[in-house]
């Protein structure tokens, strides 16, 4: 049986954690004893508090702040087998070369998500980009995250800057609804929801090419401005 590792049991570690089919031996590792163990209870896995237990996983999930890769990837490097997968799940940090050349038998790539941590939990879709060509390795990737809409193989290192984008310009657009709302003198939950869910579901349905007549219309409008 395939032995997977998920470092980290914050939220995106917890996303992934879940996403572990039951083909699969489980464990979560944190240096929060009572949060790994509520997560590996809840994906019947088990627990650690020290990178030492990774020793025995085929594929280990690095899940962690940006501040926190190159520090744990320098004990993995040696704490996992040979052939041993390491999965770089950060979504701003990258591994330091001089790290990834101490130990040419372990297979370090970048794993990026495309996906918001929250909305995922709520079910909504995500990729995942595997810094890698060797498709024997991205099966195997593919394998254990069943749950992601598509894990392909691409351009890790750009999902950085297209995250931000997403980010700063949703954040962008809500503030700006919010202020415009404000002649309005609505109580602060009505402008919520409207951001929330009018917001929120009228871009869904933009992406999903589901558009009344009208919004179809000012977005093939919007879309031919230079």
């Amino acid at each position: 049986m395939l032995k997977v590792a998920v470092i980290g049991a914050g939220r995106m570690g917890s996303v992934v954690g879940r996403q572990l089919p039951d083909d699969v031996e489980k464990l979560i590792i944190d240096t929060d004893e009572a949060k790994a163990k509520v997560l590996a209870d809840e994906i019947h896995g088990g627990f650690a508090t020290t990178l030492d237990a990774a020793k025995v996983s085929d594929i280990i999930a690095v899940v962690l702040p940006t501040a926190g890769i190159d520090p744990v990837m320098d004990q993995l490097v040696w704490i996992a087998k040979d052939d041993a997968i390491i999965m770089n799940m950060a979504t701003k940090g990258t591994v330091n070369p001089q790290i990834i050349e101490k130990n040419n038998r372990v297979h370090i790539v970048d794993t990026k998500i495309i996906g918001h941590a929250k909305s995922m939990e709520q079910g909504a879709p995500a990729y995942v980009v595997v810094k890698t060509e060797d498709q024997v390795l991205l099966k195997k990737i593919q394998h254990i995250l069943p749950g992601f809409k598509k894990v392909l193989m691409g351009n890790a290192d750009i999902i950085p800057d297209i995250a931000k984008i997403g980010s700063s310009e949703g954040i962008r657009a809500a503030i700006a609804v919010r202020k415009l709302l404000k002649q309005y003198n609505i109580p602060k939950d009505w402008e919520d929801i409207v951001i929330y869910t009018v917001c929120a579901g009228t871009m869904r349905s933009y992406v999903e090419n589901d558009l009344g007549h009208f919004a179809k219309q000012l977005a093939e409008r919007l879309d031919a401005e230079e």
